[in-house]
């Protein structure tokens, strides 16, 4: 969803539900949060987090910090979460 959620997720506007997988942090996911609910989604959106990157507290806070530390691992992980 980057550079500009908005016309993005606008998209989503006409679905009675719809998923969201935000890989970031909590920078991330605050900014996604934000334009759903700029845009009154909030209702018909499901957001699920798996909390990537170098450094970010979600993923310190969660103990995620060496899960993820290279690409081959990341498919293994979203079909756990899956």
């Amino acid at each position: 969803l980057s550079p500009c959620p908005p016309p993005r997720l606008r998209l989503f506007q006409k679905f009675s539900t719809f998923r969201i997988l935000v890989c970031g942090g909590d920078g991330s996911v605050g900014w996604v949060l934000s334009e759903i609910d700029a845009l009154g989604l909030h209702k018909q959106c499901q957001l699920g987090v798996l909390p990537l990157g170098t450094g970010n507290d979600l993923a310190r806070v969660l103990g995620w910090g060496s899960l993820c530390d290279d690409d081959t691992q990341l498919l293994q992980i979203l079909e756990k979460l899956e």
